[in-house]
């Protein structure tokens, strides 16, 4: 997060989006316990009278954590896939890309809002929403691409489930094992094998970032 500066501390100019990312933070760090007004404002450097200049209520600032997360971690899915194009593929890897290599999504911040979610009957609403439209989003890319109904909504469920295990698990790998690991999980959940034959983690970094040239298997490649 970066931290406002002391002139606009001095000059009582933290924003609204000031608080929220400190309070995301602090959430993503320690949970909703660790979220006070007085541990929020010291993150500041401000009193904590200047927060009611932006929120009514702790619970004001709570609904605004909660819209900054679907904003950082679901928006991101959203644009990727629309500007992915009409092809199916084109738009899994597009939300693959933005699971590994796009810096606005945080996998912290959603197991903070899913721990939160247990004590929280607001932010469980809220979370249940979005994990429905993030399922829908993949059961559409997988229909998209000439799977049954069902079939299409089983490896939408199989995606996201994994991806939701994969971040709570907290795996421990490098950037560039797991750019390695993709040809096999499209395989799986695709029946795509053309990603398979790229050779190393730069190959699978431009083929999901569309370079051309990068799609075609390397014997192929002029």
């Amino acid at each position: 997060m970066k931290q406002p500066s002391r002139t606009a501390r001095r000059r009582g100019e933290i924003t609204r989006e000031d608080w929220v990312g400190a309070a995301s933070e602090i959430l993503i760090e320690g949970g909703i316990s660790a979220l006070s007004l007085r541990k929020l404002a010291d993150a500041l450097g401000v009193t904590t009278g200047a927060f009611y200049s932006s929120f009514q209520n702790l619970e004001d600032l709570h609904q605004a954590i909660r819209d900054e997360w679907v904003r950082r971690n679901t928006e991101p899915f959203s644009r990727a896939i629309e500007a992915a194009g009409p092809d199916g593929m084109d738009q899994y890897l597009a939300y693959v890309r933005v699971l590994v290599l796009d810096a606005d999504f945080d996998p912290r911040f959603d197991n903070a809002i899913r721990e939160w979610a247990h004590s929280a009957p607001e932010t469980a609403e809220v979370l249940r929403r979005i994990e429905d439209l993030r399922i829908e989003q993949l059961h559409r890319i997988f229909r998209t691409m000439g799977f049954g109904a069902r079939q299409a909504l089983i490896r939408a469920r199989i995606t996201y489930f994994h991806q939701v295990g994969y971040n709570a698990m907290q795996i421990r790998e490098t950037r560039e094992e797991r750019l390695m690991n993709i040809p096999l999980y499209a395989e799986v959940l695709t029946e795509r094998t053309d990603l398979l034959g790229l050779p190393d983690p730069a190959r699978v970094r431009a083929y999901l970032e569309g370079e051309r040239g990068a799609r075609l298997p390397p014997a192929m490649v002029p």
